[in-house]
């Protein structure tokens, strides 16, 4: 099962296990917004709710670095290996020829 985390201001941030999220609330360091009542979780002595999603109570800055750079073979990915200009399938990111270089 695993568990949503928002950011204080309730933009996502991660997806991280429940252990890891029943961590977080035991030390008050974020508040379930949603929990799995059908699966709660038995300790020796107690029984807590299964969180699918909690909100941290401090806002948590996020780099900018997160981005993925654009390669070829996520253009590809991304288009369904489908050429953008034509529509038919494509191997690579330039199969259409432009007419300045002979092409249709």
């Amino acid at each position: 099962m695993r568990t949503l985390v928002l950011n204080a201001g309730f933009e996502p941030l991660a997806i991280v296990s429940y252990k890891r999220a029943i961590v977080l609330v035991m030390n008050e360091k974020a508040n379930i917004l949603e929990c799995d009542e059908d699966a709660p979780v038995w300790s020796a002595s107690d029984v807590f709710d299964r969180p699918a999603v909690i909100v941290l109570t401090r806002y948590v800055r996020v780099s900018m670095s997160r981005e993925v750079p654009v390669t070829r073979r996520g253009v590809l990915r991304r288009d369904a290996h489908r050429c953008a200009y034509c529509g038919h399938p494509a191997n690579t990111i330039d199969h259409v020829h432009p007419r300045s270089r002979g092409g249709a």
